[in-house]
C-alpha cells in the first residue's frame, strides 16, 4: 500500500507537466493483386492504378495529387509540434481527457525512470536513454564509446541463439556495489563476475559512386567488431546483427491496422513480376497464445507493443516482467545468475516491473502522436512545389510498393493487462478509440523484404592477421548490402520488415546526432536510399538514374514527411 501511496503522490506532482523527451519506374498500370483478399484501395495518376483497400470506403490515392487531409500524417492522431519534442507528444483526444492524460504522464515518467532490480546485465538503465526523445538511437562516436542505444544480435546462420550469449549482447553488467560495469575478457569465468557480455564496436569502410549525371557520392559501410568476451568464445557459426532503436511513436496505429489489410499486400511469389514479394511474418502472443502478424522489431517479430515492451525491459535494462519474467541469464552464465539472486526486490509477483508500470509504459507508447507533415500551407491549402515533384518520383521509382502511404486504422482494443490508471488495473479492456478509424498515412506495408546481400565472421588481431583464440583475437563482421546473416522469427538473414517512414523528416530535429537504416550506417535519407537492394535495386536505380532537379525533389518529399 505504501509503494502505492507514495507513487500516487509522485503522479499527482507531475500531471501539470506535459510529457516530454529524454532521450518498376514510370510504371502507369502497376495493380497489385491478391486473389485470395480484395480488400484493396488505390493509388492512380488519374484513375486505379495500384491497388492498396476498397473495403475502407477510401477514394483512390492519386500520384499527382496529395489527399485533402495528407498533410495530417495520422489523422486525428497528429500532433502539431514541429521542435526536439516533436516525438514526444500524446494524442490530441488523449490530452483533452484528464483521465488518460494522466496514465499518459505516468507512463511517459516511467519510461524516462531508472528501475530497481536492473540487470545482471544490460544495455541501458532506461527506456528512454535508448530511444531518444523517443525518437532513434544513436551511433557511438568513435570506438571508445559504448554502444547505449544500438546493440548486436547474435546467433547462428540457421536462426538458433548463441547457447552461452542468448540472442542479445549486453555490454554492462551488474557487480555489487557497482551499477555499470564493461566487459573484462573471460572475466565472468575466472572471476565469478557479472561483466558485461562483450565489447561491441563500428568501423567504417568508404564506398563510392556515382549518379547517371556524373555527380560522386559517398556511403559508409560498416565492420563490426567484438572483443573482451566475458563468458567465452562464441560458437563457430555466430553472426550478428546491429540495431540502432527505433522510433516509438505512432506504434498504437500500426498495431491497429486490421490484419487483413496488411495481408492484401502480401506477394510472396511475386506473381505480378513487379519484383516485389512482400510477406507478413507470425508470432504467437506472449500471453495469449494467439497467432497474430508480427508488426514490431526490425526483422517483424513481435505482435504487439506490450510484447515489444516487455522483451526491451528484459533484454535491454535486464527487467524482469510478467511477459518476459526470467532474468537475461542463459544457463551456462554461472555469474550473471548468481548475480541475479542478490536482487532481494523482487516483490511484484516475483519479477522487477509491476504490471501498473507496465500497463502504463504500454498505454504511453500506443497513445504517442505522430508529427503534421511540413511543406503544407494551411491557410491556402497547397503544397509546396518541390515536395508535390518529388512526390511524384516517389511513385514513379516504385517505392510505395513496399512503403505503403496509406492505411485506415480499425480496432484499438484494450491492453491484455486491463484498464489502467495512475495506481491500479482492472480486469476490463476498454479499446483506445484514439486510435481507431483514423487515415493514417506511415508509408509502410509492414511486410518482410529482400534486401540482398552477404555477411562472413572472421576472428583477426588489430593488425587484420587471422587468429583463432585469445584475448588480441577478436571477431569481426563484414556484410554486403544489407545482410546480417541471422535469420530471426520469420525473417531470413536478407530479410527486414519495411520501416514507416512517418516523421523521418525530422529525425535530425530531435536528436542532431541521429542516423538511418537498422544499424545507422546512412548519415542522410539520400545515403539510405541508396544502400537500397535486393526487391528494392529498381527503385534504387531509378533515384541513381535521376536528374540532380528530380533527386532534390524526391528528397524534399521524404523530408517533408
Amino acid at each position: 500500500m505504501t509503494h502505492y501511496l507514495n507513487k500516487l503522490l509522485t503522479y499527482i506532482s507531475i500531471l501539470t507537466l506535459s510529457a516530454c523527451g529524454g532521450g518498376s519506374t514510370n510504371n502507369t498500370n502497376t495493380e497489385k493483386q491478391n486473389t485470395s483478399n480484395d480488400t484493396v484501395d488505390h493509388v492512380a495518376t488519374d484513375k486505379p492504378a495500384f491497388s492498396i483497400s476498397v473495403t475502407d470506403g477510401l477514394p483512390p490515392l492519386l500520384t499527382n495529387k496529395p489527399d485533402d487531409a495528407e498533410h495530417l500524417s495520422a489523422g486525428l492522431a497528429t500532433t502539431h509540434i514541429l521542435d526536439q519534442n516533436a516525438y514526444s507528444k500524446a494524442i490530441p483526444a488523449i490530452v483533452d481527457s484528464p483521465q488518460l492524460d494522466a496514465v499518459f504522464k505516468a507512463g511517459d515518467h516511467t519510461f524516462r525512470s531508472n528501475h530497481d532490480g536492473q540487470g545482471p546485465l544490460f544495455n541501458n538503465t532506461s527506456c528512454q536513454g535508448c530511444h531518444i526523445k523517443d525518437g532513434r538511437g544513436q551511433v557511438p562516436a568513435n570506438a571508445n564509446e559504448p554502444m547505449t542505444s544500438m546493440f548486436l544480435r547474435v546467433g547462428d546462420s540457421s536462426g538458433n541463439v548463441e547457447p552461452t550469449y542468448g540472442d542479445q549482447l549486453q555490454v554492462f553488467g551488474t557487480i555489487t556495489g557497482q551499477t555499470t560495469t564493461l566487459a573484462k575478457y573471460r572475466g565472468a569465468l575466472d572471476d565469478g563476475l557479472a561483466y558485461g557480455e562483450a565489447y561491441t564496436w563500428v568501423e567504417y569502410e568508404t564506398v563510392i559512386g556515382s549518379f547517371a549525371d556524373g555527380e560522386s557520392y559517398e556511403l559508409r559501410k560498416p565492420v563490426y567488431k567484438i572483443k573482451d568476451l566475458a563468458y567465452g568464445d562464441f560458437i563457430d557459426d555466430v553472426q550478428f546483427s546491429a540495431r540502432v532503436t527505433p522510433h516509438v511513436y505512432g506504434s498504437g496505429l500500426l498495431e491497429s491496422i486490421p490484419e487483413q489489410s496488411l495481408l492484401a499486400y502480401e506477394d510472396p511469389n511475386d506473381s505480378n513480376n513487379d519484383g516485389i514479394s512482400g510477406r507478413a511474418a507470425f508470432t504467437n502472443h506472449p500471453l495469449t497464445g494467439e497467432s497474430q502478424i508480427a508488426r514490431f522489431g526490425q526483422k517483424a517479430v513481435t505482435g504487439s507493443v506490450l510484447q515489444q515492451i516487455s522483451g526491451a525491459y528484459r533484454g535491454d535494462m535486464g527487467i524482469t516482467n510478467t511477459v518476459n519474467p526470467g532474468e537475461p541469464c542463459t544457463q551456462a552464465q554461472d555469474a550473471c545468475s548468481a548475480q541475479a539472486q542478490l536482487e532481494n526486490n523482487k516483490h511484484h509477483n516475483g519479477v522487477d516491473l509491476n504490471n501498473v508500470d507496465l500497463a502504463q509504459v504500454e498505454f504511453y507508447n500506443r497513445t504517442l502522436a505522430v508529427p503534421k507533415r511540413r511543406g503544407f500551407d494551411e491557410s491556402t491549402q497547397t503544397w509546396q512545389a518541390d515536395v508535390l515533384a518529388g512526390r511524384e518520383q516517389f511513385y514513379a521509382a516504385n517505392c510505395h510498393s513496399c512503403h505503403v502511404p496509406r492505411h485506415k486504422t480499425g480496432a484499438a482494443l484494450g491492453s491484455v493487462l486491463g484498464d489502467v490508471d495512475l495506481v491500479t488495473l482492472s480486469e476490463t479492456r476498454t479499446n483506445i478509440t484514439a486510435l481507431e478509424h483514423q487515415v493514417i498515412y506511415p508509408y509502410t506495408d509492414l511486410l518482410l523484404h529482400d534486401m540482398g546481400g552477404s555477411c562472413r565472421v572472421s576472428r583477426e588481431l588489430a593488425d587484420g592477421q587471422t587468429c583463432s583464440q585469445g584475448k588480441e583475437c577478436i571477431y569481426v563482421q563484414r556484410c554486403e548490402g544489407l545482410a546480417d546473416g541471422r535469420p530471426e522469427g520469420d525473417a531470413t538473414g536478407t530479410e527486414w520488415k519495411t520501416p514507416a517512414l512517418w516523421g523521418i523528416g525530422l529525425v535530425q530535429t530531435v536528436n542532431p546526432k541521429a542516423t538511418f537504416l537498422h544499424d545507422g550506417r546512412a548519415r542522410t535519407i539520400q545515403e539510405a536510399i541508396l544502400w537500397h537492394d535486393g526487391e528494392a535495386k529498381a527503385s534504387q536505380q531509378a533515384f541513381v538514374n535521376m536528374d540532380k532537379a528530380q533527386r532534390v525533389a524526391l528528397l524534399a518529399f521524404l523530408r517533408s514527411l
